[in-house]
């Protein structure tokens, strides 16, 4: 694995991170964080997007986060910042430095900005496509914070409509099916 360095590093902070999120330790890993590496790959191919930026990118989207989760409302512009410092000591160059960090700040639903690269595409879009993947583990994530079933039910059902007002056009049109059929058995 390529960046086999940076997905250790991104697997170990995330099992801290569920510890103060009274989650089943990985939850976070494996059906968050390694679906959006995982999608955003694959749309990089699709979109002929370049693959080390969005992958990078997408390992590292919600790293500030997992450092703290009370760095929630700023997580995008913070794990830009590490990403830069982790990229800037293995000695890459600062113009996909840049590019990566781009994709980090511009991958959040809540903080709708342009995306003007087919990478910045790659990463926001994976990272929508992720809670299509994974509704069970969000209703679970959000059960285990202590929230009622409608509680959960309404979070799930607004998270999944933001995600997919979120996504470009042609994403939206791959995941179409998908996102219609959750709704239909969200209550």
């Amino acid at each position: 694995m390529k960046y086999e360095k940076y997905y250790k590093l991104v697997e170990e902070q995330s099992k801290i991170y569920d510890k103060t999120q009274n989650c089943e330790i990985g939850q976070t890993w494996k059906y968050h964080l390694l679906p959006v590496i995982k999608n955003a790959v694959m749309l990089a191919e699709r979109y002929n997007a370049n693959k080390d930026i969005v992958e990078i990118a997408a390992i590292f989207h919600d790293y500030a986060d997992l450092i703290d989760y009370k760095n929630r409302d700023v997580h995008h512009i913070l794990g830009a910042e590490y990403a830069e410092t982790i990229l800037k000591n293995d000695k890459f160059e600062q113009s996909f430095i840049d590019k990566v960090k781009l994709c980090i700040l511009n991958h959040r639903a809540s903080v709708v900005k342009d995306k003007f690269s087919p990478e910045e595409i790659c990463v926001a879009d994976a990272d929508a496509m992720s809670h299509f993947d994974n509704v069970v583990e969000l209703i679970c994530w959000r059960a285990y914070l202590g929230e009622s079933i409608e509680e959960c039910n309404n979070f799930v059902k607004k998270k999944i409509k933001k995600s997919y007002a979120k996504m470009s056009k042609e994403t939206k049109n791959l995941m179409h099916d998908k996102y219609e059929s959750i709704i239909k058995i969200l209550l």
